[in-house]
C-alpha cells in the first residue's frame, strides 16, 4: 500500500496491517510526521509534538509485536488529540494564554484509555481559545485552515482534530462537544465524528473546565473522530466507561429512519439542503425506509431549553461576560445579547425548572425512538464558512459575526441544529456524504436513541457503504 493510501486507510484497516506484520509501528508513525512536516506550515492543524517519546512507544510496539508479546487493541496506531484535553509531555493551552505554559502531571481520563489501548500519542491539535468558537484560532497558535480550502474554516471547537483526520495527518483523534464542538468541524472537513451520551466517556482533564476540576459539566462530552464509522465503533468501545449497547440493526434496508430538515428557527442554506436530500434519495434507493416526521418535542422550547443551560454554565465562573452582553443589547438588532445575559444570571431556581422541562424532553424522546432508530438531519445551517477571526473568540465578541444562508444574513450564535441532541443528552454521529458543496463537504447528522451511540455509528457504516463517505481533500489523496 502507498504512503498517501496508508495515511487515509481507516484506522481499523491500519490496525489490520499492522497485526499482519506488513507495515510497522515506527513506519506508519514516520509517515505521518513527514506528512505534518510537508503539509501542517499552510494548514496549522498541528500545534504542538512530542516525537521523542512517540518513536520510542512505536519501537516498543514493534518489538512486543515482533516478540510475540500482547499488546493494546489500538497499539501502534499514532494520534493527535485536541488540545483541550490533558496529555503529559506536551503543554494543554485550550487556546488560552494564561495556561501557555501548563503542562499536566498526568493525562486526562481519555487520553490514559486510548494510550493504556496502545495508540501512541504525538501531537496536539488547534481549537479556539477556551474551545469556545465554530472556528479554531487562539492568541498562541493563531488559525487553523480546512484542508478542503486553506480560506474557509475548520470549524471548532475541535477543528485542528477533524482537520487533522481529513488531512491524513493522524489515525484518528479525540474530540469534545458542548455546542457541536465535534459534529461541526467533522461535517466541515469532511469526515465521521461522533458525540457520544451524555456521561459516557470520562472528562476529567479536560479544558474547561480550569485544570485540576474534577466535576463534569451538564451538557459536555466527548468522542472520537475518523475516517470510518467503522472506527467510531472502535474506538468508543475502547473510551466507553461502561459496555455499549449493540446496534438495534444490522442491515440498512432494517432501520426505521425518520427525517426532519427544520422549520422556524431551525434554517438551512438551500444548497446544503439539498445535498442531503440527495444523498437520502440515494439511500431510498439502496433500500432504506425513510420517513418525513415531525419533532418528538416542540423544536423552539427545545432550542431556548439547551441554549439556556448552555449560557448558565457559560455565565458561572464569568459573570463579566453577562455584563458585557448587556452593554451590547442597544446594537443588537436580533435580542440574543439581551438573552444570553439573562441565562448567563441563571439562579438556582431557574435551574431546577430548567432540569425539569429536560426531564420532559429526555421522555418525548424515548417515545420517539420507540418508533424510530435514528432521526437525520442537518449539522448545522451552512456548509464551512470563511473565517472571521476578529475579536479574542469570547461569546461577545461572536454577536455581530453573520453567516450567509440563502444569500441572507444570519446570527452566528445560532445554537439550534446541535442543541438539539445535546440537550436531551442523546449520541449522535456526523458522517461525509461524499456531496461537495462550493467544493466543500456536507455532512449528515444522525441522532440515536440515549446510551444506543452503536445505532446511528451502525447507522452511518451502512450508509457510507450504500451511498458514498469519507473522500481525501484534493492535493492530499
Amino acid at each position: 500500500m502507498a504512503d498517501t493510501q496508508l495515511a487515509f486507510a481507516p484506522a481499523t484497516e491500519q490496525l489490520r496491517l499492522l497485526e499482519a506484520g506488513k507495515v510497522r509501528a515506527r513506519d506508519l508513525l514516520d509517515m505521518y510526521l513527514d506528512r505534518v512536516d510537508r503539509l501542517n506550515p499552510t494548514y496549522n492543524l498541528v500545534v504542538a509534538e512530542d516525537r521523542a517519546r512517540a518513536r520510542a512507544t512505536a519501537d516498543e510496539v514493534d518489538r512486543r509485536r515482533a516478540g510475540g508479546a500482547p499488546v493494546g487493541r489500538l497499539a501502534g496506531l499514532p494520534i493527535t488529540v485536541k488540545d483541550s484535553f490533558e496529555v503529559t509531555g506536551m503543554p494543554t493551552t485550550c487556546g488560552l494564554e494564561q495556561l501557555r505554559e501548563h503542562r499536566p502531571g498526568e493525562d486526562a481520563d481519555a487520553v490514559a484509555l486510548l494510550r493504556s489501548a496502545g495508540a501512541n500519542i504525538f501531537g496536539k491539535t488547534n481549537l479556539p481559545a477556551g474551545a469556545s468558537d465554530w472556528q479554531s484560532f487562539n492568541p498562541v497558535y493563531g488559525m487553523s485552515r480546512n484542508p478542503w480550502n486553506p480560506d474557509r474554516t475548520v470549524g471548532g471547537s475541535s477543528g485542528g482534530a477533524a482537520g487533522a483526520v481529513a488531512a491524513g495527518f493522524t489515525s484518528f483523534e479525540l474530540g469534545s462537544d458542548i455546542g457541536g464542538s465535534i459534529r461541526i468541524p467533522s461535517h466541515f472537513c469532511g469526515v465521521f465524528g461522533h458525540k457520544s451520551t451524555y456521561g459516557l466517556v470520562p472528562l476529567r482533564g479536560h479544558v474547561p473546565p480550569p485544570p485540576g476540576m474534577l466535576s463534569h459539566p451538564e451538557l459536555g462530552v466527548a468522542g472520537p473522530i475518523a475516517r470510518s464509522a467503522g472506527d467510531l465503533a472502535l474506538l468508543l468501545s475502547v473510551l466507553a466507561d461502561r459496555a455499549l449497547a449493540a446496534p438495534r440493526r444490522d442491515r440498512l434496508e432494517d432501520f426505521r429512519v425518520g427525517v426532519w430538515m427544520g422549520d422556524g428557527a431551525y434554517r438551512v442554506d438551500g444548497a446544503y439542503r439539498r445535498a442531503l436530500e440527495s444523498y437520502i434519495d440515494d439511500l431510498r434507493r439502496s433500500g432504506a425506509t425513510i420517513s418525513e416526521v415531525a419533532l418528538p418535542v416542540d423544536p423552539q422550547q427545545s432550542y431556548e431549553t439547551y441554549l439556556h443551560v448552555l449560557f448558565a454554565i457559560v455565565g458561572a465562573p464569568a459573570p463579566e461576560e453577562a455584563d458585557t452582553f448587556d452593554r451590547l443589547a442597544t446594537d443588537d438588532e436580533t435580542g440574543m445579547a439581551a438573552r444570553l445575559a439573562r441565562y448567563m444570571r441563571t439562579s438556582l431556581g431557574e435551574w431546577f425548572q430548567l432540569a425539569e422541562v429536560r426531564e420532559h424532553l429526555f421522555r418525548a424522546w424515548r417515545t420517539f425512538f420507540q418508533a424510530y432508530d435514528v432521526l437525520l438531519c442537518p449539522a448545522v445551517p451552512v456548509v464551512a464558512f470563511p473565517h472571521m477571526a476578529e475579536g479574542s473568540g469570547v461569546h461577545s465578541d461572536q454577536l455581530f459575526r453573520r453567516l450567509s444562508i440563502d444569500g441572507e444574513p444570519a446570527p452566528y450564535l445560532d445554537f439550534t441544529w446541535q442543541g438539539l441532541a445535546l440537550v436531551a443528552n442523546l449520541p449522535a454521529t456526523v458522517m461525509p456524504t461524499g456531496r461537495l458543496v462550493e467544493g466543500l463537504p456536507a455532512g449528515m447528522q444522525i441522532i440515536g436513541p440515549y446510551a444506543e451511540d452503536l445505532t446511528p455509528i451502525r447507522f452511518a457504516e451502512l450508509a457510507a457503504r450504500a451511498s458514498g463517505g469519507f473522500l481525501p481533500p484534493p492535493g492530499f489523496g
